[in-house]
């Protein structure tokens, strides 16, 4: 028999060959969706949509002049944190005084537009404005308005910058910035970006800034930022059996939106990592809430094999099982099964194929026959290589099982969590053990219903990681093994 440590570290083997982590880049540079200038005036006739400057200030007749700038951020995952933002703008123009001007960005109240009008060069006039552009009165010219003529804004700048010396590109940055940008990435739909404002009191101060049209020195926004680690994929390490003994995996989706996923059940590929008497012909089932229509798989290429194949993690043995699909939040099970009550060792995964999304794996399970040796539960969980640590809670349960109804249980679980060296990190029999251990998973509201049932709480970095289960004194029966995703410290 293989010892505890070189199975849990076959497993992350395992884990690291197949599951794909979810790495996102951490800093993006963006040129502006759109951009515009608000001219003074009360026909609300005047715009520059197409323009190669903009504008922000008084001009020499007493004419205001507020630019517009937006930027489209959906490169950035919604459940992102901004850590930094810096937004450069190059100066071209300014009024005849050497004296440093404040240009402050203050956030957009209402969306609006940037039709075909162009004002050439200098530009500071205006330009008939076009369909779609904003205008001093509109947001939308000729259709919609603005709630106060000359744009509706935060009263309070996002960030301000003092400019002084023409040909020279300026930075805006600081915390009302990224503020702004959060609320933007956690809610898109409110994303109308900042009005631009200069001295709008002493004559002769307006300021020219170059636009996306410019093709020298565009405005450009640089942002940080980071996606804190999350349980993007569970993979369960079983005996399958039939009856009551089959691997039964279980995960809940919480959220508000859809989650792409890829359940799988391996079985002849683990042939290739040394495991013996594996399950030749794994069928795969996928239960949800509901009206849910249960799916079903038996070899992977008979229904979904193009769509599996662009997930990009297919089986490699025709004779495995693989579902795709989008799945709204809920509770689902996923059943693995012999072919023809056929009995093995198999893998049964799931993967987060659409981290990005508003929902996320919170809770992955497998319930599955706990036998001794090579034959014990091993669970193994990624966590996403983003930077930051995760809050896991994992539990191992048997006795509390009679309640639902299921024979056989585990009567004494006992619980290992280990990183992906095979090097154990914590262990649990009873998860009254440790008291600060105890009071943790208390305090999730997770503590266990049977005092022989077996707890870990942790605060893990990203990487892989794995649950091994098992029985005390070689104990056997059905076990249940749970990782809890908790979220960042």
């Amino acid at each position: 028999m293989k010892s505890y440590k070189a199975l849990t570290a076959l497993t992350a083997l395992l884990l690291f060959a197949t599951m794909r982590s979810g790495t996102f880049a951490d800093t993006v540079s963006l040129l502006p969706q759109k951009d515009n200038t608000l001219y003074e005036d009360p026909a609300g006739q005047l715009s520059n949509g197409q323009g190669i400057y903009l504008f922000a200030g008084m001009t020499d007749d007493n004419g205001l002049r507020r630019g517009l700038i937006a930027f489209d951020l959906a490169s950035i995952p919604t459940n992102a944190t901004i850590t930094g933002a810096t937004l450069s703008m190059f100066l071209s123009r300014s009024g005849p005084s050497s004296a440093a001007v404040n240009i402050s960005l203050s956030k957009a109240l209402r969306d609006w537009g940037e039709g075909a009008s162009d004002a050439g060069s200098p530009g500071g006039m205006g330009a008939p404005a076009e369909a779609g552009d904003a205008t001093w009165l509109h947001t939308f010219y000729d259709t919609n308005f603005w709630t106060t003529p000359g744009g509706d804004f935060s009263p309070t700048p996002s960030a301000t910058t003092p400019v002084s010396k023409v040909n020279t590109t300026y930075t805006w940055s600081g915390s009302g910035l990224l503020a702004d940008l959060q609320s933007w990435v956690s809610n898109p739909a409110s994303n109308f970006g900042w009005v631009i404002l200069a001295n709008e009191i002493d004559v002769a101060t307006a300021q020219r800034l170059n636009t996306r049209e410019n093709s020298n020195n565009p405005p450009q926004l640089t942002v940080t930022y980071q996606v804190l680690s999350q349980a993007i994929n569970l993979s369960t390490r079983m005996r399958v059996q039939t009856g009551d003994n089959i691997g039964i995996g279980g995960f809940i989706i919480t959220g508000s939106a859809p989650k792409h996923v890829l359940l799988r059940a391996i079985g002849p590929t683990l042939s290739h990592f040394g495991i013996a008497d594996l399950l030749a012909d794994p069928v795969l089932e996928l239960h949800g809430p509901g009206a849910f229509v249960t799916i079903t798989n038996d070899n992977w290429r008979d229904t979904q094999e193009a769509q599996i194949a662009a997930d990009g993690i297919p089986p490699t043995n025709d004779f495995e099982s693989a579902i795709d699909a989008t799945l709204a939040p809920g509770a689902y099970t996923a059943l693995v099964k012999g072919k023809n009550n056929s009995s093995g060792v198999a893998l049964v995964e799931v993967y987060d194929l659409d981290q990005a999304a508003l929902s996320r794996l919170a809770n992955l399970s497998t319930r599955a026959f706990v036998s001794t040796g090579d034959n014990v539960v091993i669970a193994g969980f990624l966590l996403s290589n983003n930077g930051g640590s995760d809050r896991i809670v994992l539990r191992a349960l048997g006795p509390s099982l009679s309640a639902a109804g299921v024979p056989n249980v585990l009567a004494n679980p006992t619980l290992e969590l280990h990183d992906t060296n095979g090097t154990l990190i914590l262990a649990n029999n009873d998860w009254q053990d440790n008291a600060v251990q105890a009071a943790i998973v208390t305090a999730a509201g997770l503590a266990p219903s049977n005092n022989f049932e077996s707890a870990i709480a942790a605060t893990l970095p990203p990487g892989l990681y794995t649950a091994l289960l098992a029985g005390l004194n070689n104990g056997t029966g059905i076990g249940l093994v749970e990782v809890y995703d908790l979220g960042a410290p």
